[in-house]
This record gives structure tokens, sequence and C-alpha cells, in this order.
């Protein structure tokens, strides 16, 4: 859990792959409570080039300036074409943070080789609230 606060501590930017623009998806609603938190959010998703009122990228690559962390929701079965996108990214993220169901297990390593902090199966949002409360 330290190493996960600390990472949330220093962050500013986060690319949330797979941003929904539906507000009842679990992707919208913690994307906009990190932001709510004082983050700056990048959606990424190729059928979107707004997404509340946030410029929307259609992939990793395309955000311009380094990124604190990618916040992937996509399915568990595109695990190895994240893994490939991150490491195309100029800087490479601090961290990437599979949400539940996410998938990361089988790139995980390779990540890391890589300096890159990963997360698996895990909520940047329950982390982020349970490390407020930690203060």
């Amino acid at each position: 859990m330290d190493e996960a606060c600390q990472i949330l501590k220093s962050a500013r930017r986060i690319a949330v792959l797979g941003m929904s623009p539906k507000a009842h998806r679990t992707s919208h609603a913690i994307a906009m409570y990190m932001k709510g938190a004082g983050y700056e959010i990048i959606p990424v998703n190729p059928g979107h080039d707004e997404i509340e009122g946030l410029r929307c990228y259609r992939a990793l690559q395309a955000v311009p300036g380094p990124v604190d962390i990618v916040d992937v929701f996509r399915a568990a079965e595109h695990e190895h074409e994240v893994c490939t996108d991150v490491l195309a990214m100029d800087p490479l993220p601090k961290a990437v943070w599979f949400q539940l169901n996410a998938g990361g297990w089988e790139v995980e390593g390779k990540l890391r080789d890589h300096g890159i902090q990963v997360f698996v199966d895990s909520c940047i949002k329950v982390v982020h609230s349970l490390c407020a409360g930690r203060r």
C-alpha cells in the first residue's frame, strides 16, 4: 500500500485508457472522482474526440507530454496490447494501474523490467481514498 500511496501522492497526470463518456460506467465515475481529487485526467478512447469537456486521444502514444499513471479499463484479453502501447509511450509512465478484471498479471513483469510500477486487479479510487485517510 505504501508504494501505491507514494505514486498517488507524486502523480499529477492520469491517462484513463478506455474511459467511457457514459456517466454510469465505472471508468467514467472513477476518472471523474480522480479529477475531483485534483489530478489532470486524460481520456484515451478511439471512439471519441472529447469526454466531459476533456480532449480525448485515440491512443496512449498520442497523448502529449509525460503521463504519471496509465489507468487501464480494458478487458483482460487486451493486456498484451496494452503493454505494447504503454511501452511505446515516450516518456514512459511511472505506473500502470490495471483496474479490477482488466488483466495485467501476464505483463506485470515486462512493465516492471522497464522501470514502471504496476498495480494489478486494484481500484485506483479505493486505494486513493485509503491513502487519503492515512494522512
